[in-house]
Formats: C-alpha cells, sequence, structure tokens
C-alpha cells in the first residue's frame, strides 16, 4: 500500500511539473506576432504585435496603416441607434458599446457652444460606419485607437481601385472576407474552398480585384460580391 502511494504521490509529482513548465520561446511566437513594414519612401512604418494574424499595408506620402485581424470587421456591425437633442458623447457612448472598441471625438469648433449638439440622429440596421462617418464629417474621430480619417482614405484608394501595397499573414480567409467587407462596404462572402483556409499574401502594387483574386488562389477559395 505504502509503495503505491509513493508511486501516485510520484506520478502527481511530475504531472504537476509538465503542467507548470514555462512556454518555451517556439510557443511564445505562435501565440503573439509581430507584424511591420515601411513605407518606400521612408515617410511612414508600422509595428504591431497580435495574438493570431494581421494585415498591414505601407504606402508612400505617410500612408502607412497596420491591425490585427478582425478589426475591420467591426465597421459593418449593424447599428440601431435613436437620439434626440443628444451630445456627440452620448453617440461615442452607443457606439463603444456595439464595437466593445473606443470610440473618441473632438467638435471641428470647440468654442461654439453648438457644435456638440445633435438633433434627431438615428441609424436603424445601419453599419457602424455610418455612424463614424456622420462624426467624422463634424470633426475628429478615432476608432479603436485609429484615426477614422484614415481609414476613410483607405477605403476610397480600394474602391477606386488604385494600386496599393497589402500584406495579410496567418488569417483564416473567412476573417479576411469580414474584414475586406467591413473597409470597403461591399458585400462580400466567400462562395466556395475552407472558410478557415489561412491566407499568407503579401503584394506589391496590387487594386482591389487582385487581391481578391490573389487571395482566392492562395486559400483554393472563390469570394465574390453578392446583391443580397
Amino acid at each position: 500500500m505504502k509503495k503505491l502511494l509513493n508511486s501516485c504521490l510520484l506520478t502527481a509529482t511530475l504531472v504537476l511539473a509538465i503542467i507548470s513548465a514555462p512556454q518555451d520561446s517556439k510557443s511564445r511566437a505562435v501565440l503573439f506576432k509581430t507584424c511591420s513594414c515601411t513605407a518606400s519612401d521612408g515617410s511612414c512604418s508600422v509595428t504591431i504585435t497580435c495574438q493570431g494574424g494581421c494585415e498591414k499595408s505601407c504606402n508612400p506620402g505617410d500612408n502607412c496603416w497596420a491591425t490585427c485581424s478582425g478589426f475591420f470587421s467591426d465597421l459593418a456591425l449593424e447599428t440601431n441607434i435613436e437620439i434626440v437633442n443628444g451630445t456627440s458623447a452620448q453617440l461615442t457612448a452607443k457606439l463603444g458599446e456595439i464595437s466593445h472598441r473606443d470610440v473618441l471625438f473632438s467638435p471641428a469648433r470647440k468654442d461654439d457652444p453648438k457644435s456638440d449638439v445633435i438633433y434627431n440622429l438615428g441609424f436603424q440596421k445601419a453599419p457602424l460606419w455610418n455612424a463614424l462617418e456622420f462624426l467624422s464629417d463634424r470633426g475628429t474621430v478615432r476608432f479603436g485607437g485609429k484615426d477614422f480619417e484614415s481609414l476613410r482614405r483607405l477605403r476610397k484608394t480600394l474602391l477606386a481601385d488604385k494600386r496599393l501595397n497589402f500584406a495579410v499573414n496567418d488569417t483564416p480567409v473567412n476573417t479576411f472576407v469580414n474584414d475586406l467587407a467591413g473597409l470597403t462596404g461591399l458585400n462580400l462572402r466567400i462562395a466556395s474552398g475552407s472558410p478557415m483556409a489561412l491566407v499568407n499574401v503579401d503584394l506589391r502594387d496590387a487594386t482591389l480585384d487582385e487581391i481578391i483574386t490573389k487571395v482566392s488562389e492562395q486559400t483554393g477559395t472563390k469570394i465574390v460580391e453578392s446583391d443580397e
């Protein structure tokens, strides 16, 4: 009986030792990855550490951005808000509740006591983007720590089929499609293939159509724009 007890204690000790042993550097590298890039003209650079995949783009003219995968999809969140004689502070608070991200707003004219008044504002089943754009037209908006105006410029660039550098790393294709849909406002979906296939592309001077085509080829999926 004593031998059996000692054997059980030894086994338990070994199990605890294995559980409490620190993870090696390779294990940590899988959990947290750093993405970075620099514009060819040296005007800007970005670095971001994500628990999972990331999306990034560094272009001349101080046009750099990087996000953890899944960030842009929040821009398409359904927004239902009704405010009467309210303020932008009330609106940003509601948008923060919907997105679970910080939404900050600074009125364009801080010296005008009426600059922060919103009358009879309503959004019904609208994308979060619309509400952020409403505020951006009246001042400066930061969403999740990022300047919303830079997101508007990025959307305009993509929809105009202008060329830009674009990279996606270790991101499930369904997450990428949701991000691209939120960023562009297009109704994109995966028509065939595995939605969990990982996207790993690094493109130079690519248009939106070329980005979608390359990701489809690399992941063995078919990404289409739906009319629904």
